[in-house]
């Protein structure tokens, strides 16, 4: 065998670690993340997150819901200082804008005002646990701001813009107060139950033409950005 065979022998053998080490590494950021419940595998979600256009669309939610549409829109809030991703699912019965939030440990809900955080730290070894306490903006507030923008861009009241905010799994969330009923707040794997429950309780309103339609008049700046990117 020559020198030159032995080169490329272990070039492939690099190439092919880092791909398994990429691999990885990107898949259990997959599998902690909304992805993995919007998109029917990592591998669809691997392929379609080469671009906005390809990431518009699922085979998870096209088997649930039929035609849809998916938007990855970034928002600031006025005076906030950190901008908020929002996730716009557009199925028949309207839009659906998810506020996914990362809090983790014992999260307290209210209607109105900040919402609390209670986190544990483990104590080292002879130390007590710790016990942190942080307050969060509400994200109910946060996306009745966005649904009110989105419903000045489209120009269009009769289209329902409804919310929803997520948790992770690990999450215990409780009410301080009287529950929210305008709002779901939900652990993540309750997103396509939730999704389906208001798709069937509420009527239809948008065509699959009126759903692409919108999703242009939302999307295409975007997407033009990232063309010239």
């Amino acid at each position: 065998m020559s020198v030159w065979s032995d080169v490329l022998i272990g070039l492939a053998f690099v190439a092919g670690g880092y791909w398994l080490i990429k691999t990885i590494y990107q898949w259990n950021r997959f599998r902690r993340s909304i992805y993995i419940e919007i998109y029917s595998s990592y591998f669809e979600y691997a392929f379609r997150r080469k671009n906005l256009i390809r990431l518009s669309e699922s085979f998870y939610l096209n088997n649930e819901f039929g035609k849809h549409k998916i938007f990855y829109q970034i928002a600031q809030g006025k005076n906030e200082k950190t901008p908020q991703a929002y996730i716009l699912i557009l199925i028949p019965s309207g839009i659906y804008v998810l506020n996914v939030k990362n809090q983790s440990g014992k999260v307290v809900l209210k209607k109105h005002g900040d919402y609390k955080q209670y986190y544990t730290e483990k104590g080292k070894k002879g130390q007590a646990d710790k016990q942190h306490e942080y307050l969060f903006k509400n994200p109910m507030d946060e996306s009745r701001f966005f649904a009110k923008r989105i419903e000045q861009r489209i120009g269009a009241t009769k289209i329902p813009v409804r919310s929803v905010i997520i948790f992770p799994e690990h999450a215990e969330i409780t009410w301080g107060g009287t529950p929210e009923n305008e709002i779901p707040v939900i652990h993540r794997k309750q997103l396509i139950q939730t999704l389906k429950k208001e798709n069937e309780k509420n009527e239809r309103v948008l065509s699959d033409d009126q759903i692409d339609e919108l999703y242009h008049l939302l999307a295409d700046e975007s997407i033009e950005l990232e063309k010239n990117s």
